[in-house]
């Protein structure tokens, strides 16, 4: 479920966009790929969670540094010897564009209570990921469309609290 680009954006000014804030350079890997694998690709990408990319090039889920570690501590097998597709929850994918707004990506985050998503451009090419690392590192002082930031501490603690309430 992607929420329109203009969901949010008051029509005062320009809403600030995704690919404003993301980080663009990023691991990915496919189904097949083994865990020892994708935690060398975390560990040299300084990185904790890397999107899982499918046949057709489009996002598929997430593995994170916690899934690897979970999976090495409750398969008892090496982490060569699991693949990426037997730990990541592949249904009901989420991830943005490179054009939504922050706040549309905003509420995906929290509604689906995700610290991360997947960028992808119109032709469903990753191009990067938005973390909530992004979002509070862009965040700045003042609400938003009070002359103030479109990114505001508000909006980002807003989010934080959701994704950290248990579901």
């Amino acid at each position: 479920m992607l929420i329109p680009v203009n969901a949010y954006n008051s029509g005062e000014e320009p809403a600030m966009r995704v690919s404003k804030v993301m980080t663009c350079d990023v691991q990915s890997c496919d189904p097949q790929t083994d865990l020892e694998t994708v935690a060398m690709q975390m560990w040299n990408g300084d990185c904790g969670s890397i999107p899982v990319m499918g046949e057709e090039g489009m996002p598929v889920g997430m593995i994170t540094d916690r899934d690897i570690a979970m999976a090495g501590a409750l398969q008892n097998r090496a982490l060569r010897d699991i693949r990426t597709c037997d730990v990541i929850n592949g249904h009901d994918m989420q991830y943005c564009m490179t054009d939504d707004t922050i706040e549309a990506a905003l509420a995906i985050m929290a509604s689906r209570h995700v610290r991360r998503l997947p960028v992808i451009d119109e032709t469903g090419t990753l191009k990067g990921v938005l973390s909530i690392d992004n979002i509070v590192t862009s965040a700045e002082r003042g609400k938003r469309g009070q002359g103030k930031p479109d990114l505001s501490f508000e909006d980002a603690m807003d989010t934080l609290k959701a994704i950290c309430t248990h579901h």
